[in-house]
This record gives C-alpha cells, structure tokens and sequence, in this order.
C-alpha cells in the first residue's frame, strides 16, 4: 500500500524562476537603501558573483542556501567597512527581507486542488533543495512535515533526505512515491532509495537516463490517478 506521498517544491508546485529574481530585486533595492556602501561597490550581478565565490571558497555551504546567502551578506558588508556586529545585524535584516519575498509564489494550475484530493487518503510532505516555507506560503495544511537541504545538510539527489523522509513517517521505501520535475534531484534520487516515482514534466522533455520514472505526469492535475494506478500496482 501507499501511505506517503513526497513532494519537491520549486517548479514541481510553482515556477520558482521569476520568485527568485524578484526576491532578489527585492533584497537588491534594500540594500541600496539601506547598505549604499555595499551597493555602490556590487551590483545587484557582482553580489551573485560574490556569493559564487563564497560557496566555492566554504564547501560545506554548497548544499545549505541560506546559510551560503546570510554568509555572503555578512561578508560582503564586512568587505566594505562595516564592523562585525553591524555587518552580521544587516546580514540578518537583509536575509529577512530576501526570505519573506522568496515565499510570494504563484501555485501552477490544480496544485491545491489536487493537494486537498490527496492529503485524504495519504500523508503528505514536503523535501526541497531550496528554502521555501511552507508555512508562509500557506502549504501547512496540507503537508505532515517538510524537509530542506538547509535542515538535512545535504541536497536531493544525496540519500540524507529521502531517507529521513521515511524514518520521519516510519514507513518502507516501497509505500512511498515522490514527485518532483528534476529528473536527477528528485527521480533519481527518490529511484536510488527505493520510492516510486512521479516525473513532473510540463514540457514533454525526453527522459534521458537508464531507469525510467515510474509514472510521468504533464500536468499535475493527472497525480492522483497516476498515484491510484501506482497503488494499485503495488498491492498486485
């Protein structure tokens, strides 16, 4: 039987793309307010480089985005003059500003449709490479828990977090599907530990590697009737 169903967030439930960039903007013009020093020095492209060279200079940053952007800020305003508690306090103020921005999704077409459809039957959670929060957004309601690389310390498609996802619900690989649009991060991933999978492609892009999905979805409306197929399948 299938009890728990996984799912990615970033373009798997909205497109993370134009969330991202305006978040960005948003702490862009933050920091031009109120850390000239810093955005007379970067613009908004020289800070991502900075962050870059941030995450290439702390490897155990890699896998965790919010620790590798508060690092980068605090850093950054450091470099320019500012001291050490300062730097950290506006480090601080100005992830916040990034955070709450980051959270202001628009849900693709059926997305809560179809998370209300499911969370009647199975439990739901949620794992992301990114640091979006579901309580924010509004997501709560529907999912039991929700993983991050920024808690687990390890991105999809590493075993850390699809492993914790089981333990966290006390159930086997074999009762679980994820879902997600990556095909390595998510359908590789979750493959690799034993899940059943759903391949969220909206573009009808080609599947490029050995094992394929266990079911593919080119609209989200389609999951439950593909989780009931699955479902159905494993009972068999």
């Amino acid at each position: 039987m299938i009890k728990l169903i996984t799912f990615d967030l970033d373009n798997t439930l909205w497109h993370a793309d134009p969330v991202l960039i305006r978040a960005e903007q948003t702490l862009y013009q933050w920091l031009q307010t109120h850390c000239s020093n810093l955005t007379d020095r970067y613009s908004s492209d020289g800070m991502h480089r900075f962050k870059a060279e941030v995450a290439r200079r702390n490897p155990a940053l890699k896998h965790k985005v919010s620790a590798l952007r508060l690092a980068a800020l605090k850093l950054a305003l450091l470099e320019v003059g500012y001291p050490e508690n300062r730097a950290e306090q506006m480090a601080e103020q100005a992830f916040a500003v990034f955070h709450h921005a980051r959270q202001q999704v628009t849900f693709f077409d059926h997305t809560l449709n179809v998370l209300n459809e499911l969370k009647k039957r199975y439990r739901l959670a949620a794992l992301t490479n990114g640091n979006a929060d579901i309580q924010i957004i509004g997501l709560d309601n529907y999912f039991e828990f929700a993983l991050s690389a920024d808690s687990i310390g390890k991105q999809k498609p590493s075993p850390e977090m699809f492993l914790q996802a089981l333990q966290r619900a006390e159930v086997t690989a074999d009762e679980a599907i994820h879902i997600g649009d990556h095909p390595e991060q998510d359908i590789v991933g979750a493959q690799n530990q034993g899940f059943h999978t759903i391949w969220i492609n909206f573009d009808a892009a080609p599947w490029n590697y050995p094992v394929p999905p266990t079911a593919v979805a080119n609209c989200l409306s389609e999951i439950p009737k593909l989780i009931a197929q699955i479902a159905d399948e494993s009972i068999i």
